[in-house]
């Protein structure tokens, strides 16, 4: 009795070791930090791979899930246990974009996931705003000029192949330029005529901002500068920022007109004035 209990035991736990599958090698994935580039700018994940059984690179394969798009990557075995996933992408677009990585052991089965954030800013450009004073009530126009040649700084990018497709694009807040000329001279500047009513700008303002973008042959890059200006909104034309030459002008010419407005009403009195005296003289 006793040996057949053995017996019986010891074909149990033949069993379940037939029954119990092998534990696969552990397949681990890091991504690395969160990174921030620029727009039309490569940005390149390095991200390690390691396993605990013999680092294969011919059994692996990879792939980046960039958020607007999927690429497959590069695997670089650099030990016996370690290698490194490599893979570059360019975003054209200003946002925030989360990155997801992939390795897939075609051998074992196993997969390893890693995700990061990648937020891309816009390029800037040097803007210059003339005149410096942007009256929200004057029919006038403000010149925004744009200097294109800082957009050239970005790899993979020139003169030669960077255009602006659609200038009307670029804004200050809503308001879109009412004309739009284009000048080759120091690299090339874009030069944007917009109304002073059009901005959406708030009294004491600053700066403005102007957005766009610029087709290079990594597609249309988004761009951003920002212009100094005084914001003001004169309501009846006495008042004006202390400091401000065009303010002291506009305010000088107002008084002027005032002025000559009073001389003009004083003349009309003193002439009624002197008819009437005159008319009384026996």
């Amino acid at each position: 009795m006793k040996q057949d209990t053995t017996i019986r035991i010891f074909s149990l736990f033949i069993a379940l070791i037939v029954a119990v599958p092998a534990v696969q090698a552990a397949l681990v994935l890091d991504a690395g930090g969160d990174r921030t580039v620029l727009a039309g700018e490569p940005v390149t994940i390095l991200a390690t791979c390691n396993d605990t059984d013999v680092f294969d690179a011919m059994n692996l394969s990879a792939s980046v899930d960039w958020s607007t798009g999927t690429t497959r990557a590069e695997v670089v075995q650099d030990d016996e246990q370690n290698g490194t996933v490599r893979a570059t992408y360019t975003y054209p677009a200003a946002g925030a974009y989360a990155v997801t990585v992939k390795v897939v052991n075609n051998a074992t089965g196993a997969v390893a996931c890693d995700t990061l954030n990648v937020t891309v800013a816009p390029q800037t450009a040097e803007v210059k705003v003339a005149p410096k004073t942007l009256n929200q009530k004057s029919n006038g126009v403000m010149t925004v000029f744009i200097s294109i040649a800082e957009w050239f700084g970005f790899a993979g990018s020139g003169s030669e192949n960077t255009t602006v497709s659609d200038p009307s694009e670029f804004r200050i807040g809503n308001a879109t330029p009412e004309r739009v000329n284009f000048c080759m001279k120091d690299g090339g500047t874009l030069i944007l005529k917009y109304r002073q009513q059009d901005p959406d700008l708030a009294t004491g303002d600053g700066n403005l901002t102007v957005t766009g973008s610029a087709v290079t042959e990594n597609g249309n890059v988004s761009v951003v500068g920002t212009g100094a200006v005084s914001v003001i909104n004169p309501g009846n034309g006495k008042k004006m920022e202390k400091g401000d030459a065009d303010g002291y002008a506009w305010t000088a010419k107002g008084n002027a007109k005032e002025k000559v407005k009073n001389q003009k009403g004083f003349l009309d009195a003193q002439q009624k004035s002197n008819g009437r005296a005159k008319g009384q003289t026996p």
